[in-house]
């Protein structure tokens, strides 16, 4: 059933697309020779395409560059000497990209010394606006990062053990 509605929704855009190049002929008064028009017809259906999915296109380009620069991951020499620990996360809305994105600030606290001793900043992003409309979960297929070391990091150091010696005492 999906896949006949996927085949649907393609006639229309086929559909749409010979419309679109039969006008600007008319319109520019072009005579085009059969593959020519062809050409243009497949312009027009991809020019069409990447109109609706312009906004995750130019997201996902943006959130790779957000991702490269701002997921870190920072580890102290003497962690090791954590015995408890406690945490605190501050997000921070990124302004000035087309897809809403956001970064959160994790730290883990020495309960000891006061010392931060690991930290790592996790970014996500939504997904864009046409997927937003035509998702049927509910999800806005939104992605996030992280530094590519944080998770061996992360189950090394076995912070939530360290969180639970800190809550209880």
């Amino acid at each position: 059933m999906i896949g006949m509605i996927a085949y649907a929704i393609l006639g229309g855009f086929i559909l749409i697309a010979v419309f679109i190049s039969n006008r600007l002929v008319k319109i520019f008064g072009w005579s085009l020779s059969p593959n020519k028009l062809f050409l243009l017809r497949l312009g027009v259906f991809f020019g069409i395409f990447f109109i609706l999915f312009f906004d995750r296109i130019i997201g996902m380009i943006q959130f790779e560059y957000i991702c490269y620069r701002k997921a870190t991951v920072k580890l102290d020499p003497d962690w090791i000497k954590v015995r408890r620990a406690k945490f605190e996360t501050k997000e921070t809305k990124l302004w000035g990209y087309l897809v809403p994105t956001s970064c959160t600030d994790y730290k883990y606290q020495d309960i000891d010394s006061g010392k931060v001793f690991f930290s790592f900043t996790q970014c996500s992003r939504g997904g864009g606006i046409l997927l937003k409309m035509i998702s049927f979960n509910g999800s806005s297929g939104g992605a996030s990062c992280v530094a590519k070391e944080m998770p061996d990091i992360f189950h090394a150091i076995n912070v939530d053990a360290l969180i639970e010696k800190g809550d209880s005492q």
